[in-house]
């Protein structure tokens, strides 16, 4: 008798058997086939009606559906049953060897009287018996969710990929006609491997053929990059034999290039003649879709399943140029590195074939933003730049990676390790990465590296882990974009920009800007750092860090960083340093400007409908924060007007064309609210899209009226508290409809209502302020709520704080609080 403590197992093998046989025997009355054929386990056929007997075949392609998914079923619980037989088997097998293994430990032992070294010895084994268990209970528990799924592609595929249907691993496709049930593995990949070489290669008509018209190839490849876009998705694996099929299919077709490189066949497929160009456009695309999957380790892939040269051209050369020691060796360098260039041109020109939706792992698209980033670097030490156009194509897809993202601006993945970058790529640091990438000259105006930043805005909204990774990637930012290196590289970036600008006049004048801001040199950029202002513009204009601090934030109001209780928190010289960034770009900036104005109407708003619930003491909090936002655009703009105005006057009126146009873009958001009332004012306007910007067109004319124009505290109270106040009191509405400039005007069904757009009014352009002075006349005496102040005693505080909120953010301000944080520089 064994010594060992185990479970016994208490599945009976002979009765699973006797179940998985009954289902079988019911697949063969349903296909009205002998059980003699061993209708699930050995093939009989490639097609549905191959498995349906002669006399139902008619009635079954009647209905396949009802028939197909009868036969499923029993596939689905054949499979189960056979996996289950086997998990058992496995269990006891392993019993039986540790058995074996303690009682030839004991024997063996060198002291086999000692009591104590034999319980360790059985100890130990006892150990291994119980970790089998808890993976028999593991396997269990899968097989038991995969009965409640019932027989769902991915669990007949599983059960496939297993053996569990023995030679006849496809039944599921033969059965239902679905490629979703196709079970692949390597010798598939073989096959199509072939037919693509001999095709785009030789020409043979007979590989075309296949090719163009039989779905079990290229529909093939395409299922499973589906099942590789499902798996990102669901956090799953892909199954092994699809992993090897991808690496399989790249390694075949590495091997028909002529010289093992799978980048020397993408090149032949561009150029080969023998192909149509449709068949070129599937051929590409299915094949970058499939590298991205396979790159994926995520879901089993990886890199090093990749071919040799496409890994060799991601890392980058290996040209060390800090390390040149004479003309000769910067020759030889130079030579190497546009060796280098042409295939990761090559690269970056296969991978642009790819779905819009693909992305690869996080290895590969790391390395893809590296090696970009040193291309640049090297051009620029040795003259020999680039015009950046594959680098595009190179930077968009792997900027789909928000880890790769996370590491290019963080230096750390999600688990928040350090990355350790290829020794190719020893000589960069992901601070100089990011102001490679963002200072070089793009033809695309920076739109595929915004693209580095653009998973942060989204992932802000994001479930818990999203908001604190998005969150910890905007601290490093913020803090890159604070040292005073790299914000001189992005204020002057060498660049100049040609343009025109519309003068107060309307005349048009053609300009040169020189040394501009990175901003200034790629809007798209600039938008992307909008989008970020947007998604955070809370904490912009937080208390954070200021005189007043921000309620119930901990101790310590000198550092950017994330809190898991309070969010972001931003110091405000690093706001300031951010958003100047962005008023490099007048579109941006003027979005920033009208999302500022709309900002402070929600706090404006929302302490005029408070008012009911006021006590003894007015809430002022959100006319701080507004006042706070208000003063880090006005400091950020005005430094911005500065750079531009330094040589010659050149652009002296771009603060007003920003301002203006803000404004304007406000107001259009305004105009096109759809209700009436003051509740949920701000709730409802959207600034626009980034295509409704175009401030190029925008003339920078004067107004006689401050009609939604620069943004004055006052005027905007008295407007808001008229709306707010009459949509509570008709008497006071009454009061206004009969006033000779009344602001009053009807919607469809007779409603009174105040427009938020003064345009809308019924009064003569240039009369809306005399509207809203009049119309303020007859409330600022009124109550605030039920508190003891007047409605023009709450404005006065509410502007008081709002102006002390904005001042705090000045330009003496905002820089001495940066000096405090850099001493030395």
């Amino acid at each position: 008798m064994s010594a060992l403590s185990y479970i016994e197992c208490e599945i009976d093998r002979g009765t699973v058997a006797s179940a998985r046989d009954t289902f079988e025997e019911l697949f063969s009355l349903i296909s009205g086939r002998s059980v003699e054929y061993n209708t699930i386990t050995t093939s009989v056929g490639f097609e549905f009606s191959d498995l349906i007997g002669e006399s139902l075949r008619g009635a079954a392609n009647e209905n396949q559906f009802a028939w197909s998914s009868s036969m499923l079923a029993c596939i689905h619980a054949y499979g189960v049953l056979e996996k289950i037989s086997t998990d058992v088997k496995w269990y006891e097998d392993r019993i039986e060897e540790i058995k074996e293994n303690l009682s030839t430990a004991l024997a063996n032992s060198a002291e086999p009287d000692n009591l104590n070294i034999s319980q360790r010895i059985i100890e130990s084994h006892n150990f291994q018996a119980e970790e089998a268990w808890r993976d028999l209970e593991t396997r269990c528990d899968e097989i038991q969710e995969r009965l409640k799924e019932g027989p769902t592609p991915e669990n007949i595929r599983a059960l496939a990929d297993g053996g569990y249907f023995g030679a006849n691993e496809n039944i599921g496709f033969y059965t239902t006609g679905d490629f979703e049930y196709y079970h692949v593995d390597e010798g598939q990949a073989e096959v199509i491997a072939t037919h693509i070489g001999e095709a785009v290669l030789n020409g043979n008509e007979v590989s075309i053929d296949a090719l163009e018209n039989n779905p079990e190839y290229l529909a093939l490849i395409s299922a499973v990059v589906t099942r590789g876009l499902t798996a990102q998705q669901n956090g799953e694996k892909l199954l092994g034999g699809e992993v090897e099929f991808m690496e399989t299919l790249f390694g075949d077709l590495d091997a028909a290039s002529g010289n093992s490189s799978f980048l020397t066949f993408a090149n032949q497929v561009s150029s080969s003649e023998h192909i149509s160009d449709s068949l070129r456009e599937e051929l590409n695309r299915a094949l970058s879709n499939t590298m991205l999957v396979l790159s994926d380790e995520d879901i089993g892939g990886g890199m090093e399943y990749l071919p040799q040269d496409v890994q060799d051209t991601a890392f980058g050369d290996k040209v060390d140029m800090f390390g040149m020691q004479d003309e000769g060796d910067i020759d030889a360098q130079v030579s190497e590195h546009d060796s280098w260039r042409d295939s990761f041109s090559v690269l970056g020109d296969f991978l642009s074939h790819s779905g819009p939706g693909m992305k690869g792992g996080t290895e590969f698209s790391t390395a893809l933003l590296a090696s970009s980033a040193a291309d640049l670097i090297h051009g620029e030490a040795w003259s020999n730049p680039t015009d950046g156009e594959y680098l595009q194509s190179i930077i968009e897809i792997a900027s789909r990676n928000p880890e790769a993202n996370n590491i290019i601006i963080t230096g750390e993945d999600f688990e928040g390790s350090e990355y350790q970058y290829h020794p190719n790529h020893e000589h960069l640091t992901h601070e100089r990465i990011i102001e490679t990438l963002y200072t070089h000259s793009w033809p695309d105006d920076g739109a595929a590296v915004s693209g580095i930043t653009d998973w942060m805005g989204e992932q802000a909204d994001g479930d818990e882990v999203e908001q604190e990774r998005a969150g910890e990637a905007m601290v490093a930012l913020m803090e890159i974009f604070s040292d005073p290196s790299f914000s001189d590289a992005l204020s002057g970036t060498g660049h100049s920009v040609e343009g025109q600008v519309t003068n107060p006049d309307g005349t048009v004048v053609d300009m040169e800007w020189d040394n501009v801001s990175a901003g200034h040199l790629n809007p798209e950029l600039a938008w992307a750092w909008s989008d970020l202002f947007s998604s955070y513009i809370d904490d912009f204009a937080s208390g954070y860090g200021t005189n007043s601090g921000s309620s119930g934030v901990p101790e310590g109001q000198d550092q950017t960083r994330w809190d898991p209780d309070h969010g972001l928190l931003l110091v405000p010289s690093d706001r300031a340093d951010f958003i100047q960034q962005i008023m490099g770009d007048g579109n941006a900036a003027s979005r920033v400007y009208a999302e500022t104005m709309a900002f402070g109407q929600d706090k404006m708003y929302e302490y005029i409908e408070g008012r009911s619930s006021v006590a003894d003491e007015l809430s002022l909090g959100g006319a701080e924060e507004a006042g706070i936002l208000r003063g880090l655009i006005d400091t950020a703009l005005e430094e911005e007007a500065a750079t531009r105005t330094v040589n010659d006057g050149k652009d002296a009126d771009y603060k007003n064309r920003v301002t203006g146009y803000g404004a304007d873009m406000f107001g259009a958001a305004i105009s096109e609210m759809p209700f009436a009332g003051s509740s949920v004012l701000s709730e409802g306007i959207k600034i626009g899209i980034k295509e409704g910007f175009d401030i190029e067109s925008y003339e920078a004319e004067e107004r006689e009226e401050n009609n939604r124009g620069e943004w004055e505290a006052e005027d905007d109270f008295m407007l808001a508290a008229l709306r707010g106040i009459a949509h509570d009191d008709e008497s006071v509405m009454e009061g206004l409809r009969e006033n000779i400039y009344s602001p009053v005007v009807e919607d469809e069904r007779g409603n009174s209502y105040i427009p938020a757009d003064t345009a809308q009014w019924n009064v003569s352009p240039g009369e809306q302020g005399t509207a809203i002075a009049n119309g303020w006349s007859e409330i600022i005496n009124n109550s605030w709520g039920s508190s003891e102040f007047s409605t023009g005693q709450a404005m006065e505080q509410y502007i008081d704080e709002y102006n002390r909120g904005r001042g705090e953010m000045n330009e003496d301000s905002v820089k001495s609080d940066s000096d405090e944080e850099n001493p030395d520089d």
